[in-house]
């Protein structure tokens, strides 16, 4: 005998009810077990049935108990006409309603239609569950929602500048210099050239940074990748954003936009703007900064087979940085080319695991910063022209971005002869003095503690081969040193030398949690903590002034001093952080400066 159980279409989620309640109705039997509650166990098919649809997440447990109770009501009613039909003469039984139209009364289904009849409606629902997307066993979401990751977080920051009161007030805002220039050296007028403030302290400055993010994996390979960021302004080392400006929106900028892949196994690779691709630490670059061009990795220990208790990698990028003025001068008939600013970067690294879980690791890179270092001009005529409309041959040539502590030389030569009667008139731009070819040597050991617990011993050294103090004159007095000299390098009657420094080192410790031993970002477990402490010198012409870190001596280089913060996460992905930074100058002016920063972080 073949029963089949088949109606109208199972178009909504209610079907699944009505054809148990109909089963229910076939056999008084099932109709007693349907009371059972939903997690008690029966020897119905039909209870047993809809608990595991519950359980399996086909039905949904409101779903699931609305059909047992209607299955309990129904039982109600049989039981009720079963006693009545069974009861004495005589004896008075409350009348019972009509059963429904359309009802079938079986007094007997055998097992294997029990079993087919389970099978049908457990596909009818499952078929109706996965159109309506009201429930997709095996599939969480859909393959897009799979492959998107979000994030986020939001440091907001009170931080304090502190000037000593012994510091130079004759210090030159070179970034103000070239921006509002050029500026007439020989004017005596007072504030003839922007000077920085370095005697009045800035107290409990308030800051944001707010960052959020996509990426997407493409083809099970690659990821694409997307990051929006605060900050002040266009430049490359800071995303604060200071939170006092009359109630003022705040700037969001495009932080990353990557594309990023494992071509074959082992090789990785880099396009569009992406976090530094390389091993360094903030001596050579600001943890915030992100790289413009295109990178790659070979893991040579993973194409060899090596196991992951030993690492060797072979890193290598392009990372261009200006492509020049296609337009300069502007005013001028002959246009001037100049080459495209690049950093060309390679690295090599090695890794070893050792037994207690102990790490080491040491990387060794090359850095050149093409093109950066400036020239002096031909001699250029600003006495028969208007100065707005002046221009020299190597004004180009102004640095990017920059900060404080390089040397500097001036861009321009004059042609006196055109003089004539006129005053004297001079008005410069600064220059970078040195060529930057930078060898970065860095590595660490880290030590377990405990579990969540780390101890990692930092070590950083850089070396800049582009500073040649022996050539300081080799463009006449004009173009000599400016910076970092004691008295006069360049000249009739010259006595004096440059002081300042092409190289850098750095020891870092930290001991706690690993997720907070860096201030970018901080995501950890609830409890987790972490103290950081570490000293830095940072020679003037040791890297760049224009990436360096951007919160020790409040960016630039020409500094040494030490540093000490420590973080604890209350709640699982919230941080509050403290740190000190102490830096004073290397060379030249007093200049020191005292950072007290006090953070709250936000991820997710």
């Amino acid at each position: 005998m073949s029963v089949r159980l088949k109606g109208r279409p199972v178009s909504r989620t209610l079907g699944a009810s009505v054809a148990v309640v109909t089963l229910l109705w076939c056999t008084p039997s099932l109709a007693q077990e349907a009371a059972v509650t939903p997690t008690a166990r029966s020897d119905s098919a039909m209870v047993n049935l809809v608990r595991l649809l519950v359980e399996q997440g086909v039905l949904t447990r409101d779903k699931g108990d609305a059909l047992m109770a209607q299955a309990q009501a129904e039982a109600t009613q049989v039981r009720a006409a079963q006693a009545q039909a069974a009861a004495p003469s005589g004896v008075a039984v409350a009348a019972l309603p009509p059963p429904p139209a359309g009802t079938v009364r079986v007094p007997y289904v055998p097992e294997t239609v029990r079993a087919q009849i389970k099978e049908e409606l457990r596909n009818e629902v499952l078929a109706q569950a996965k159109e309506e997307h009201w429930a997709a066993p095996g599939e969480a979401a859909p393959d897009w929602v799979r492959n998107v990751r979000l994030t986020g977080d939001l440091r907001l920051r009170s931080v304090s500048d502190l000037y000593a009161k012994t510091n130079s007030n004759q210090i030159v805002d070179v970034p103000a210099f070239n921006a509002t220039g050029p500026h007439d050296i020989t004017s005596k007028a007072p504030f003839a050239v922007p000077l920085l403030n370095a005697t009045n302290n800035r107290l409990s400055k308030f800051q944001s940074r707010a960052r959020i993010g996509i990426e997407a994996t493409v083809a099970e390979r690659f990821q694409l990748g997307f990051q929006l960021a605060t900050g002040d302004d266009a430049g490359p080392i800071s995303t604060n954003a200071t939170m006092m400006g009359g109630l003022r929106k705040r700037d969001l900028w495009l932080q990353l936009a990557y594309a990023k892949g494992e071509i074959i196994p082992g090789i990785t690779a880099w396009v569009g703007r992406f976090d530094n691709p390389l091993t360094t630490t903030d001596l050579m670059y600001d943890p915030d900064l992100a790289f413009d061009g295109a990178a790659g990795q070979i893991d040579v220990a993973k194409i060899l087979g090596h196991g992951d208790d030993f690492m060797f990698a072979l890193r290598g990028g392009a990372f261009p940085l200006d492509p020049g003025d296609d337009n300069f001068p502007s005013r001028a008939f002959n246009k001037r080319n100049f080459r495209d600013r690049y950093i060309f970067s390679g690295q090599v690294e090695i890794g070893k695991t050792f037994a207690g879980g102990i790490e080491a690791r040491l990387a060794g890179a090359y850095h050149d910063f093409t093109y950066m270092r400036g020239h002096l001009s031909d001699p250029c005529d600003v006495y028969t022209l208007d100065v707005p409309s002046t221009f020299c041959s190597t004004d180009g040539l102004i640095p990017l971005n920059p900060t404080k502590g390089n040397t500097l030389m001036f861009l321009r030569t004059f042609d006196i002869a055109q003089k004539g009667a006129a005053p004297v008139f001079e008005p410069q731009y600064f220059g970078l003095k040195y060529a930057f070819r930078v060898l970065d040597l860095n590595g660490s050991v880290t030590v377990p503690i405990s579990a969540g617990v780390q101890a990692k011993l930092t070590g950083n050294f850089l070396y800049n081969f582009g500073v040649d103090p022996q050539n300081d004159c080799k463009e006449g007095p004009t173009g000599g040193p400016l910076t970092n000299v004691s008295g006069i390098v360049c000249g009739t009657g010259a006595t004096g030398r440059w002081i300042g420094s092409n190289e850098a080192w750095a020891g870092y410790f930290s001991i706690g949690h690993p997720e907070l031993f860096s201030i970018n970002p901080r995501r950890a477990n609830r409890g987790a903590w972490a103290i950081n402490a570490g000293y830095k010198r940072l020679g003037s012409d040791a890297v760049p002034d224009a990436f360096t870190d951007s919160d020790f001596h409040l960016g630039g280089t020409n500094a040494k001093g030490y540093f000490i913060g420590g973080a604890w996460a209350p709640y699982k992905n919230v941080v509050l952080g403290a740190r000190w930074l102490s830096a004073n100058e290397i060379v030249g002016d007093p200049f020191a400066i005292d950072v007290l920063q006090l953070d709250l972080n936000l991820a997710f």
